[in-house]
């Protein structure tokens, strides 16, 4: 998701407000990384950390809807893409596949 949004982003560049909503928006695709590692956090399960990631989409909306009167395009369907992509991560994480993939990554880093 990551990659999608940056690379997103760098095409509507020009495009200065869509370009800092999908960039906010590649940020919050990582997140949920960092917050499953806040204490007690991973314990309570995926919906909990992805929750707690998507807080920051809550607020960007807020944000438009008070400042803008409206919500960007790119929180629309970047969001959407964003929010229906967890059961998809979810899924093949717990595949032999991405295990694999994971300790290939892994054995070729450390």
């Amino acid at each position: 998701m990551f990659s999608i949004f940056v690379g997103s982003a760098f095409f509507w560049r020009r495009n200065r407000e869509a370009h800092k909503r999908l960039m906010l928006l590649a940020y919050i695709s990582i997140v949920a990384a960092a917050t499953a590692r806040l204490p007690g956090v991973l314990p309570m399960g995926p919906l909990w950390f992805y929750g707690l990631a998507f807080i920051f989409l809550l607020i960007a909306v807020a944000y438009d809807l008070g400042f803008c009167r409206r919500v960007h395009i790119a929180y629309i369907l970047g969001g959407g893409l964003l929010v229906a992509s967890v059961p998809l991560r979810l899924m093949f994480s717990g595949t032999g596949t991405w295990r694999a993939i994971a300790q290939f990554l892994v054995g070729r880093v450390g």
